[in-house]
Parts: structure tokens; sequence; C-alpha cells
């Protein structure tokens, strides 16, 4: 008789546990995975960083770049993907470089390709000038990045800027457009 009521205290527990584990009645589990991560693509901040590139190279006497919605695709995916990811690199961990993400959309059009990225962590991102400054400041203070916003052979532009949680990725895409 101890083994049976063994037996049954211990396939009570289990119910009790599996009760406690189940979803809530009316629910249905469609999935162990974990839900997608959602990234917030801060729109007004890339404005932001457009106007304020082409105020820098305004002072240089160079021409604008102009936006290209392509670019800011481009620009967006990679800046997701750093931010899913966690990395920060021009190179992604597969190993796609800025060449490889722009070239098969524009292989026919474009004759120069480039990139600059900005990380930061903690930022208050609501104000959207504010971030935008910091970003383009961060990048005209950096030689290589100062280089490609002042490049006078690129025509355009696109820029993807995303948080995740209090992460901001920004990616600014360059390229110039065969005539």
């Amino acid at each position: 008789m101890p083994r049976v009521r063994k037996l049954g205290l211990a396939l009570a527990v289990l119910l009790a546990v599996s009760l406690c584990l189940a979803p809530a009645r009316g629910q249905l589990r469609t999935s162990s995975k974990r839900p997608a991560v959602r990234i917030l693509h801060l729109k007004d901040v890339e404005r932001r960083i457009y106007r304020l590139t082409n105020e820098e190279r305004r002072k240089k006497g160079l021409p604008p770049l102009d936006r290209d919605e392509t670019l800011v695709e481009i620009a967006r995916m990679h800046t997701d993907d750093m931010l899913r990811r966690h990395f920060f690199s021009h190179v992604n961990p597969d190993g796609a470089s800025p060449k490889d993400r722009i070239a098969p959309v524009y292989s026919n059009f474009i004759s120069r390709a480039g990139e600059n990225i900005w990380s930061g962590k903690g930022q208050d991102y609501s104000d959207s000038k504010l971030i935008a400054r910091v970003i383009v400041d961060s990048w005209m203070t950096s030689p290589g990045h100062r280089a490609n916003i002042l490049n006078p052979d690129y025509t355009h532009l696109g820029v993807g800027v995303g948080v995740l949680d209090r992460e901001i990725r920004a990616t600014q895409n360059f390229v110039t457009r065969r005539q």
C-alpha cells in the first residue's frame, strides 16, 4: 500500500506542476520560441542626421546628398542586425560587408559606396535633435567617418537609426550613382 500512495502522491504533484505551467484557459501555446524582438526606428533622428550631414557638406562647399529610400532600408537592416545579434561592426557575423549589402541592389548603378556606423547605450533618445547632433558630431570627429561625410564623389545617402531597450545603433550608407 505505501508504494501505491507514493505513486499517487507523485502523480498529484506532477498534475499540479503541469497545471501551473500550462497556458491559461483559452490560450493556445503555438511555439516555444521567444517573441520577435521589436526594434524602434527613430525616423525623426534619421531625418535630422540627413539634414546635419548635408549641413556639414554645405560648410565645405560640397553639393548635398540626395536621400535614397533604398539606402535607408539597407541602413535600417544593418542597424537592426547589429541590435538583434549584439555586434558593432561594418562586417556582420556572417562576413557580409557594406559592399555585400549594397551591391546586389545597386550593382549596375553605383561606382562607389561607403558606410558610417555609431553605437550608444543608455542615451535619452527622446530628444531627436540632441541625439542626431551627438551622432553627427561623433562622426565628424572621426577621420574615417568625416571623410565619408565630406567625400565629394558621393551623391546619395541612406540613414537608419534603431533602438532596442536602451541601446541605439545608427548607420549611414553612401553611394556614388552613375549618370
